[in-house]
């Protein structure tokens, strides 16, 4: 398969370069395409051959019908295609369906199922990248008239209109009119589709069979339309998760019905381990910037997801700054455990975060900051003669991570072989992947994982281009600015392609420069330079926290609906008086910088928030370092209040609030930590974790909660200690804390 991959990729191009071919040749090579995933490929080639139809169709262009087809295919493929901003694509693709058709709410449209069956995944596809009610809204009615005719093979339109109708009935929306209609499209279904003209055609009589409670019946017709499931996994991935939903709408606990489990067991024979997520929803964590303060803490975090064994189910893990310096570390532990497991425990996650704590607190104790940064002379070297645009140089700084945290965490088998490692090395088949479940001997993550019970979650270290003020990925499968946050309304900037490593072409990088680059301080470090790619621009990066310190515009842009953000980062702090002098002029500056990025920090929350509202996101987890401390009023001298506040000692999630507020206020630096700061750093991202998950986790989503196994760590006396009302030592551990807020200055 990967060879006619690239075979039908080189085609393409030769095609879209001017090679002419036959209509039919050049739809078998769409299709194949589209097989491929190479949607972007496939829906250009779709419009060349709609541009030079009348060459193409060898006397077909009088044949509205064939355009029709080839019109909503590309209106289809342009929704999909992620090389394209979800701004951009879906509106594209809405506009291709219109110049076709002209408006599609013309009435002569009604029961036209598969004009308006298109017209209504694009806006369900939109509801699901951007989170506006209204697309749902227009989703459903889409579909609700285009299933105004008969269902036909695979009541696609009539099958979906079922399914938003329970989702808007869902949300309060006239959910009885809404469940009568859901209804009735779905006996319609049962009635008139014929089980035994394919897969999507038995498919789709199973989800009306669901729907309609006669679960027994759903299991038995979708075990025997097995044999005839489709080549491409996405497919079988969209009907498993709506499957899925589906369960969860009807029942609380759709998992303890043994007829819906066999069901979903069914869709894809050997993957009983995975179908819990289906009904979870796809899972995705974010670990914010920090330093080495944040590292810390998400391992507290990491830590307390280990013993509810929620690990497992992480399918995508974005992080920024320090959260990419621990989230790299923790994903190489992983990977190195998943090559040597036929089956990951929840002990194996337990230990590989375990193991992973006394690595790290071994790497920092080396002390990364004070080995990289320049003297007082040196630093004068790099600004005044280099016109290096900061203090610390990104390379070295790279060097000394692959040194101390990297390499360590390859088996000896690779490491042996080579003095660094390059992300598009990282990709590996786990030792238990079995061909005979995905059809295929490599694995793939973004086609095979949602079929795994543990996951291998798709690694994101954010950095930001100086060049464009946007944010660029490292993944170990591409590099780039992804279209993920661009929008064409309120920015006109040009986008640095994304794409593919390719070693020939020199396009590819380290995995320390990488985490370098999404760690690299504006000021405090030089940007990191990307070797020449493009013609015209000079890449240079800097820390990912510059567009989005939580990480969060990676798990929306994968579509996760379950997301759990560990926010460490540094946040606004009362400025009781304005610095004066020449030095305040630049500490002024930076308080400005550092309004704005509270003003984003809480603007991601309030977007992630409201999405979880809609329903869009079905869990959210957010939680930061200072949530739960006291923020009084600072009363003016004339006031006439006279109340006092009754203040408790611990925070809601039990931690000593004076123990949080020293904690938060720790240096976000990259130089050693003591073992009272690192340790009360993830006692606190534990304690906190623990509170946050209960709160808002478990209630959304029970069947994560489905076990719980209690770990003995390295930082349980600390935990005692910041949670107690009559800690030992406060003074003095508390002390200790407080003077941590302190940067080591250059020496």
């Amino acid at each position: 398969m990967p060879n006619l991959c690239k075979e039908l990729r080189e085609r393409a191009k030769r095609f879209l370069a001017g090679q002419q071919l036959t209509f039919e040749d050049a739809a078998e090579l769409w299709k194949g395409l589209e097989k491929c995933d190479e949607l972007s490929l496939a829906r250009t080639v779709l419009r060349r051959m709609r541009e030079v139809k009348k060459a193409l169709l060898h006397g077909l262009s009088q044949d509205a019908r064939v355009l029709d087809k080839l019109c909503r295919q590309e209106a289809l493929l342009t929704s999909k295609d992620r090389e394209l901003s979800a701004t951009v694509r879906h509106r594209r693709a809405l506009e291709i369906l219109e110049e076709r058709f002209g408006s599609l709410d013309d009435e002569k449209y009604d029961g036209d199922a598969e004009t308006l069956g298109i017209a209504g995944g694009i806006y369900k596809r939109q509801w699901e990248d951007l989170g506006q009610y209204e697309d749902m809204l227009k989703a459903a009615k889409s579909y609700d008239r285009g299933a105004m005719g008969e269902p036909g093979d695979d009541g696609y339109a009539h099958i979906n209109a079922a399914f938003l109708q329970d989702l808007l009935a869902a949300h309060g929306d006239r959910p009885d009119e809404r469940r009568a209609r859901a209804v009735e499209l779905r006996k319609m279904i049962v009635e008139k589709v014929d089980v035994k003209k394919g897969w999507w055609s038995a498919a789709s009589v199973a989800e009306a069979q669901l729907g309609l409670g006669d679960y027994a019946a759903a299991a038995e017709t979708m075990k025997n339309a097995n044999a005839l499931r489709p080549e491409e996994p996405w497919k079988v991935q969209t009907t498993a998760r709506q499957l899925a939903t589906l369960a969860r709408l009807r029942e609380k606990s759709p998992l303890e019905n043994k007829d819906i489990k066999s069901l979903l067991v069914s869709v894809v024979p050997g993957t009983q381990d995975a179908v819990p997520s289906w009904s979870i929803g796809k899972l995705g964590l974010a670990l914010s910037g920090g330093g080495f303060r944040a590292s810390f803490y998400h391992f507290g975090v990491l830590a307390r997801l280990a013993e509810l064994n929620v690990l497992k189910h992480v399918e995508v893990l974005s992080c920024v700054s320090g959260g990419s310096i621990a989230g790299a570390s923790y994903w190489l532990s992983l990977r190195r455990r998943l090559l040597e497991c036929d089956s990951m425990t929840q002990q194996d996650y337990i230990d590989v975060v375990k193991g992973l704590i006394t690595h790290f607190e071994n790497g920092v104790a080396v002390n990364v900051r004070h080995i990289v940064q320049p003297t007082r002379r040196g630093l004068l070297g790099r600004l005044l003669v280099r016109n290096e645009h900061g203090a610390i140089d990104p390379e070295l700084t790279a060097n000394k991570l692959d040194e101390c945290f990297y390499l360590p965490l390859f088996p000896a088998a690779e490491r042996s072989k080579a003095g660094t490692f390059y992300m598009d090395e990282l990709r590996f088949t786990p030792k238990d992947h079995d061909p005979k479940v995905t059809g295929s001997e490599q694995f793939d993550a973004g086609k095979h994982n949602w079929m795994r019970g543990n996951k291998v979650p798709a690694l994101v270290l954010n950095a930001t281009t100086v060049n464009t003020g946007r944010g660029w990925q490292f993944t170990p499968a591409w590099m780039g600015e992804s279209p993920w946050a661009l929008n064409e309304g309120a920015d006109n900037i040009e986008r640095l392609e994304w794409a593919n490593y390719n070693t020939n072409a020199g396009w590819r990088i380290r995995l320390a420069r990488a985490v370098a680059a999404s760690a690299c301080v504006p000021g405090i470090f030089a940007p990191l330079k990307m070797n020449p790619s493009y013609e015209t621009v000079d890449v240079e990066l800097v820390d990912g926290g510059v567009f989005d310190n939580q990480g969060v515009a990676a798990l929306l842009a994968m579509n996760c609906n379950v997301l759990m953000v560990s926010d460490a980062s540094g946040q606004l702090k009362l400025e009781r008086k304005a610095p004066t002098g020449l030095s305040g002029i630049a500490q002024y500056a930076q308080r400005a910088m550092d309004i704005l990025m509270e003003r984003v920090r809480q603007a991601t929350y309030a977007d992630l928030d409201a999405r979880r509202l809609t329903g869009l996101v079905r869990g959210l987890m957010f939680q930061h370092m200072k949530e739960g401390l006291d923020a009084d009023t600072i009363r003016l001298p004339f006031s006439q209040e006279t109340y006092q506040i009754e203040r408790t000692v611990l925070s809601p999630s039990g931690v000593r609030k004076e123990y949080q507020k020293a904690l938060a206020e720790l240096r976000t630096d990259l130089d050693a930590f003591s073992l009272d700061e690192s340790r009360c750093l993830m006692a606190c991202g534990y304690q906190m974790a623990t509170h946050s998950f209960a709160e808002h986790l478990a209630p959304e989503i029970p069947e994560l909660a489905d076990q719980e196994q209690k770990a003995d760590w390295v930082f349980a006396p600390d935990l005692e200690k910041i949670t107690s009302l009559d800690p030992p030592d406060h003074g003095e551990l508390l002390k200790s804390l407080q003077e941590g807020s302190k940067v080591v200055v250059f020496t």
